[in-house]
């Protein structure tokens, strides 16, 4: 019985392929899904960003950018922010003072806007992107996201809109009623805003705001010049990642080819020729392993002719049991009694003597075979 049928496979080769095939599907899957995880996050929420579809929020200025201008971006990393064009950032009441400073730092010789929050808002249990109002801001909160930038002072205008004034700030759009709606800071290109129903949702729901809107935009912005929203004052920062890395350019070739060489030694283990190759036992089972430790030693020992005589009385012993030699003869009555038994050649004396006689291993194994022959012609008849 051969190795491979006395020790079969605990499982299929077709099954091992398809659990294989599936592990790495999962695993690919996995990578992928890990490294896009914040792309894939639904984003749009009730927050006052550009993503937002709630009262507050500025989806509705981002698609009438992108229906006016053929093209609106969306700032998730630093190099996003830090490009050419208009940013416009809508902190909320809690945004970090300290991340809207380094943002207009970052864009000291580019055009910011800035839109002050407003208004206090809850989301509705059974409406997840709608929000109700529990009041307006104080006007220091309202100001607080710029608190480390400039000095702003936030007030009621006659238009219904709220207006800002400070002494750094210079007038950027006014109301028909000559409030302040939008200014300056200093001699920068960074534009605050003081009420955001000038561009939120709620604001945009009638012509006349959305017309006001695209009126403030085009005198912070030229033409062709590109507008971006901020997402990142808001949690949806495009972090680094080295999968995400892995499986885009410049990487993404390099990536392949890996891919393509564990293929390739998948593929080779699955197509090899034949069985596994059983290692062999140090020491084998039996008698014949018996015999092959005992000739290994006595080649070692350089011994092996010394063995003549011994085989000789093997061959002795075993000629006269098939012969039926009296049962009390031995030693040279056996001899005597072995010599008489017809051979056609030397007699049992002289082959057992040239047998003990070797001196060397091609003089025993020339004895030892003229003893093999004499007791097949002995033996032939009984």
């Amino acid at each position: 019985m051969s190795a491979a049928s006395a020790n079969p496979a605990p499982f299929a080769a077709r099954t091992m392929l398809v659990v294989v095939v599936l592990a790495v599907t999962g695993f690919l899957s996995y990578a992928l899904l890990s490294a896009y995880a914040d792309d894939l996050r639904p984003t749009r929420g009730t927050g006052t960003h550009a993503l937002s579809t709630s009262a507050v929020g500025f989806a509705g200025v981002a698609e009438l950018v992108r229906r006016t201008r053929g093209e609106v971006r969306f700032a998730r990393s630093e190099a996003e922010v830090a490009s050419e064009g208009v940013l416009v950032l809508t902190p909320g009441p809690d945004t970090d003072p300290a991340a809207v400073k380094r943002i207009l730092d970052l864009r000291s010789d580019l055009t910011t806007i800035v839109i002050l929050p407003k208004w206090r808002v809850a989301p509705l249990p059974n409406k997840p992107a709608w929000v109700q109002s529990t009041g307006t801001l104080p006007p220091v909160l309202a100001a607080m996201p710029v608190s480390l930038s400039a000095k702003v002072t936030i007030g009621e205008g006659r238009s219904g809109f709220r207006t800002l004034s400070g002494p750094d700030l210079d007038s950027a759009y006014d109301s028909p009623e000559g409030d302040v709606l939008a200014a300056y800071l200093d001699d920068s290109l960074a534009i605050f805003v003081a009420d955001p129903d000038l561009f939120d949702n709620r604001g945009l729901a009638t012509l006349a705001g959305a017309e006001r809107a695209l009126d403030i935009l085009g005198q912070a912005a030229a033409e062709d010049s590109p507008i971006a929203f901020d997402l990142t004052l808001h949690g949806f920062g495009r972090n680094p990642n080295l999968l995400k890395l892995a499986v885009e350019p410049p990487f993404l070739p390099l990536t392949l080819c890996i891919l393509l060489a564990a293929l390739l030694a998948g593929w080779h283990a699955m197509l090899r020729f034949g069985p596994v190759a059983v290692p062999e036992r140090a020491l084998a089972f039996g008698k014949r392993a018996l015999a092959d430790n005992g000739a290994a030693l006595l080649r070692l020992a350089r011994r092996r002719h010394c063995t003549g005589e011994r085989y000789a009385h093997l061959v002795r012993d075993s000629v006269a049991a098939d012969t039926g030699a009296p049962a009390g003869l031995s030693g040279p009555a056996l001899d005597a009694y072995l010599d008489r038994l017809p051979h056609g050649g030397e007699p049992y004396s002289q082959l057992a003597a040239r047998a003990a006689d070797a001196r060397d291993t091609a003089a025993l194994l020339s004895a030892a075979r003229a003893l093999y022959h004499w007791k097949r012609t002995v033996t032939r008849g009984h």
